[in-house]
């Protein structure tokens, strides 16, 4: 199987699950016996070195045969140990995503790996997510990115396993998600705007749910001062759309304020083009708001006035919300929202 394992696990002994059959005895004590991977290759119709292969997440076996293997564990509500292994939490990201390298997606992988393995849990980072992510024994999941092919699979998976979305909308009260203020993000970019004299607003973003959450801030902080949001200056646009024919389109506006939400460089994009490409002055001839980049930010010329939706923040409040759900605690709040803030700079 072509995915990226990080930490191993021991799977040698189990929790108590399998009732005792009458003909059966228990300890001294009544109480039922400890399950077993033995118990478990019966109930499968598979030898134990097959289920030890596909609880410790190993190859050579058929699809098939672990799908049987899963189901049957799911069935028994088999767990190991926590002092035994390892819990494994599955971190999803789409492959289509440009970011999923560098940039949004990256960095919270990266943000999350650290908060989980500081809680001892071990991680998996699937390389193709929709083919592999059945065939995987997991604890739980945090889906970073996900396509709609993605959701679907997610979907099912949650009949087996904890998931944690960031960034979802869409959702029912029985899933947990984790997600930044975006509203507030948004919200807040034109209201500095606005303070300081910019009457022209305008905004880039993908035609994606946290941008559109975004906007519908913009707009009301526009709506709110007494400007007029012009439809044309707001921009949603797909992954297949040329941002730079539309930032270009943006200037002939007449735009004086733009903000280019997201961690993935899309500021940071627009400042290069709108300095070196268009010949504007920042902030004198259009300022500018992005996504703060740590480290990244606060170095470029003019230092970029950000709105700081802190990944780390969001990638700790997601483990903590699985860590709580793999160690059978009580979740009050399935929804979290992290809160943002505004990074004054030079740019505006």
């Amino acid at each position: 199987m072509n995915w990226k394992r990080v930490a191993a696990a021991s799977w040698s002994n189990l929790q108590p699950s399998l009732p005792i059959k009458k003909n059966e005895t228990s300890d001294s004590n009544s109480r039922p016996r400890k399950a077993t991977i033995y118990d478990l290759a019966r109930v499968a119709g598979v030898s134990p070195g097959t289920v030890s292969r596909v609880l410790n997440n190993r190859d050579r076996v058929k699809a098939e045969t672990r799908e049987k293997v899963l189901s049957a564990a799911t069935k028994l509500r088999l767990r190991p140990q926590a002092s035994v292994r390892l819990r494994q939490i599955a971190l999803i990201t789409d492959p289509g995503y440009s970011d999923r390298i560098e940039g949004y997606a990256a960095t919270v992988t990266a943000h999350l790996s650290f908060a989980l393995s500081r809680r001892n849990i071990g991680v998996v980072i699937p390389n193709n997510p929709e083919e592999e992510l059945s065939g995987l024994y997991l604890d739980g999941v945090i889906a970073i990115t996900y396509n709609e092919a993605l959701r679907q699979v997610l979907s099912r998976l949650e009949e087996r396993t904890h998931i944690v979305y960031l960034d979802r909308f869409d959702v029912v009260a029985t899933q947990n998600v984790v997600c930044s203020d975006h509203y507030r993000a948004g919200y807040l970019a034109a209201q500095h705007f606005i303070a300081r004299g910019k009457q022209r607003l305008a905004f880039l973003g993908r035609d994606l749910e946290p941008f559109r959450v975004r906007l519908q801030g913009f707009r009301a902080a526009m709506e709110e001062a007494g400007i007029a949001p012009d439809d044309r200056r707001l921009s949603l646009v797909g992954s297949s759309h040329n941002s730079t024919s539309v930032l270009s389109r943006l200037v002939k506006l007449d735009a004086d304020a733009l903000y280019v939400p997201g961690t993935s460089y899309q500021a940071l994009d627009c400042l290069h083009m709108l300095t070196y490409v268009m010949g504007k002055r920042i902030p004198e001839d259009i300022g500018l708001i992005g996504g703060e980049n740590e480290g990244i930010s606060a170095s470029l010329n003019p230092p970029l006035t950000t709105i700081d939706e802190s990944l780390r923040d969001l990638a700790e409040n997601a483990a903590a919300m699985l860590d709580r759900l793999t160690s059978h605690q009580t979740v009050t709040a399935r929804r979290v929202v992290v809160p943002v803030s505004l990074i004054e700079r030079d740019s505006v």
